[in-house]
């Protein structure tokens, strides 16, 4: 990563930057930029575009930023504000970084990547159940709630379900998807979010906002970003979600709801409740909440009896996507706590990176990690990678084959650092 200048020093560079003219180079996958700042704000950084295209970068996009300056390398992160006409803003970087030491520059792919491995001696959770892309780890403290019955008794947990559901829906439905394919739309956007879905009338449209600050509900943005994920222009999405109303309609169900029950990175079923023909009315948002608290629960319950057993001599395998990678490593994120434990720094693991249309399969170590509220972050070094999938990462990422050449350039574009046989500090 390099040296992290203090606060004045960063200060100092910026404006020397802009009071000599020193170019930027914006970097992202298979794509540059070039140019000098020329205005500093207090919430962006704008450059003048000099060459590069500026079309192949989106609003929003993280980035990594390198310039000389003084005879050092230095390089920073920061998100595309905005493309006014020959020109680019950028946010302003919470650290900038001098004399990177790092092999590969590091890219945040646009594509979908995940990476997988497995640690040896654990429970196996390859579970046939449909993958969610929202993680729950049941405990007792995440099932605790206003419902009173025994965790461990199913039938008395169904008892509890129907005699709530009885009278207050038109239907009420416990779907299991234990060797099932995601079928319906709702499965999918249940799937894809780890949300309810919640219609209150089909006579109006999706929810526009969440009231719940731990985001149970899909709102209409989620499900338009959704579709916005499978390439579907903005005309075909609004005709699309209007058609979903008006096709419930037309059957007389006048209100819905889907929420899914969760097992870590399963979706293992959902409860349905709806209102259809002569009742006209809307599910309440006391029933809705009633149906969440009821569906952790219910996968807590599921896994205290049994019903997601496995043999207990296999191999446990984890899931992540990454976060961001280079043709030398990786980062990703999981929010097992269990993981941190087992993963320890140094550690030797094969891992199995997957892009769309490509696996490899990689030795790699540990190098770093770190955590935050929410999950534990892991640095991982490439030790042994095949010449074929060297090939393909340089292609992919940075737009260029490999060549003996790469091995006389670091990060960035900048010179290898010094080489220090005896581990002196120069």
């Amino acid at each position: 990563m390099g040296v992290r200048v203090g606060r004045i020093v960063k200060e100092f560079l910026f404006k020397s930057l802009t009071d000599r003219d020193v170019e930027l180079r914006i970097h992202g996958q298979c794509k540059q930029l070039d140019g000098p700042i020329i205005d500093i704000r207090d919430d962006y950084l704008e450059m003048e575009i000099r060459s590069g295209d500026p079309g192949l970068f989106e609003i929003g996009e993280e980035v990594q930023v390198y310039f000389l300056f003084q005879n050092n390398y230095h390089m920073f992160q920061a998100a595309i504000l905005d493309k006014p006409d020959g020109r680019l803003r950028i946010s302003h970087p919470e650290a900038v970084y001098k004399n990177p030491q790092r092999k590969n520059e590091r890219v945040r792919v646009a594509d979908r990547a995940e990476v997988f491995f497995t640690i040896k001696g654990g429970q196996k959770v390859e579970l046939n159940f449909p993958r969610s892309r929202r993680y729950v780890e049941l405990t007792p403290n995440v099932v605790g709630n206003r419902i009173e019955f025994d965790h461990a008794n199913i039938k008395s947990l169904y008892i509890n379900f129907r005699r709530k559901t009885r009278g207050a829906v038109s239907e009420a439905q416990i779907v299991m998807l234990r060797d099932k394919a995601l079928d319906t739309y709702e499965e999918k956007i249940m799937a894809a979010t780890g949300k309810m879905l919640w219609i209150p009338s089909t006579e109006e449209d999706f929810p526009i906002s969440d009231p719940y600050p731990d985001a149970r509900l899909i709102t209409r943005r989620d499900l338009v970003k959704y579709e916005e994920s499978l390439d579907r222009p903005p005309h075909v999405i609004t005709s699309k979600l209007g058609n979903i109303l008006y096709e419930k309609q037309k059957k007389q169900i006048h209100s819905e709801l889907f929420a899914p029950v969760l097992y870590e990175t399963y979706l293992v079923g959902y409860i349905y409740l709806c209102n259809r023909d002569e009742r006209k009315e809307k599910i309440s948002q006391d029933l809705v909440e009633y149906v969440y608290d009821f569906t952790r629960v219910l996968g807590y319950s599921l896994h205290l009896t049994g019903y997601f057993a496995s043999d207990g001599n296999m191999d446990r395998r984890y899931e992540a996507p990454i976060i961001d990678i280079s043709a030398s490593g990786l980062l990703f994120a999981h929010p097992r706590s269990d993981l941190s434990n087992n993963l320890v720094v140094h550690g030797d693991i094969e891992i199995t990176v997957r892009f769309p249309g490509r696996t490899l399969v990689i030795g790699s170590r540990v190098r770093r990690k770190f955590q935050d509220s929410e999950r534990c972050y892991f640095g991982v070094q490439f030790l042994d990678i095949s010449r074929e999938d060297l090939n393909f990462l340089y292609e992919k990422l940075y737009g260029r084959p490999y060549s003996l050449d790469e091995d006389t350039r670091w990060e960035g574009g900048t010179p290898p650092p010094p080489l220090d046989l005896f581990g002196e500090e120069s």
